[in-house]
């Protein structure tokens, strides 16, 4: 009785019909709406900005009609005395509100730190300011700055101190506006400092005062060291955002008087929007974008020897 024999099968299975392929096409399928959106709104206009460095357009005419002008934008912007101008005020900025900001919102931590009554009433009545928008920020301080009626100038005036010309005087103005903004963040800094002192173990302390350390000595070899982490977070998100500040400065200054307010980014504003020179307004941009990822690999080089990779 002859027995029947399968034909062996030849070919292979389509990849298409592969379980592992369905597995992978559900996986992209799912990532594909933020694949998409970073590459048109993130991506694109990146390269886009890095290959208008290397042009000179108006904004108005055809890309076509834009002339290729090499890295003559470069050479131009490190010759600028309005941008090296603005820059310096952005890094005299920066400092004021990082050193300030980060030095009082420290203090206000340490000293809630310890506090049980009525803490959850305070941190909402310092936290307050940050929820609000810095533009309705701006025009508030805006107006209390006036000269005459405003109403800081008022309190001092009750007091015998004569008006100051706040956004007036040339020497003070920016440090108005830095008042503003540390004023405005001092909410944020202390609920993260706060976080941070929460993680650290008492019994730290306890032996600490055991051993007769005074409240220096803690501060120093224990609440530091072990805030490393936290700072890290802190100053690296703050000397970003100060080195972008724009809103402050258009509404309450427009980067005077006498452009003792001018910073980068207004500075980008005016040279694209009302000078029309896209390409050169491009370049301040990238030469800024440079200057912070410098600024945060160093911070992040200081800050990690000894800090992070220690804590984690």
């Amino acid at each position: 009785m002859a027995t029947a024999t399968l034909a062996p099968r030849t070919g292979t299975t389509p990849f298409w019909r592969r379980r592992s392929f369905r597995r992978g096409l559900t996986g992209w399928l799912f990532a594909a709406p933020i694949l998409i959106y970073f590459t048109i709104f993130v991506f694109g206009p990146i390269l886009a900005s890095l290959l208008m460095m290397f042009y000179d357009w108006n904004g108005f005419g055809p890309l076509s009609q834009a002339k290729f002008v090499g890295l003559s934008h470069v050479t131009e912007a490190f010759g600028d005395e309005k941008f090296l101008g603005s820059f310096r005020n952005t890094a005299t900025y920066a400092i004021v509100v990082v050193l300030c900001g980060v030095g009082v919102g420290l203090l206000l931590a340490l000293a809630l730190n310890g506090v049980t009554k009525l803490v959850g009433f305070v941190r909402s009545t310092y936290y307050l300011p940050v929820m609000l928008p810095m533009t309705a920020m701006s025009l508030l301080w805006g107006l209390m700055y006036q000269p005459r009626y405003g109403f800081i100038n008022q309190v001092l005036g009750m007091v015998g101190i004569p008006p100051v010309k706040w956004l007036i005087n040339p020497n003070i103005a920016l440090y108005s506006i830095c008042l503003m903004v540390i004023w405005k963040g001092l909410g944020w800094y202390m609920v993260i400092f706060l976080a941070g002192l929460k993680a650290i173990p008492e019994e730290f302390y306890e032996a600490a005062q055991m051993d007769g350390a005074t409240a220096w000595q803690r501060f120093w070899k224990i609440t530091l060291p072990l805030l490393k982490p936290t700072l890290l977070f802190v100053i690296v998100v703050t000397v970003i955002g100060s080195l972008q500040v724009f809103s402050p400065i258009f509404i309450m200054t427009q980067g005077g008087p006498a452009n003792a307010t001018n910073v980068v980014v207004y500075w980008v504003y005016l040279t694209a929007f009302q000078f029309m020179r896209f390409g050169y307004a491009t370049t301040l941009a990238v030469i800024l974008f440079v200057v912070i990822l410098v600024i945060t690999l160093i911070q992040l080089r200081l800050f990690r020897e000894g800090g992070l990779q220690s804590y984690y």
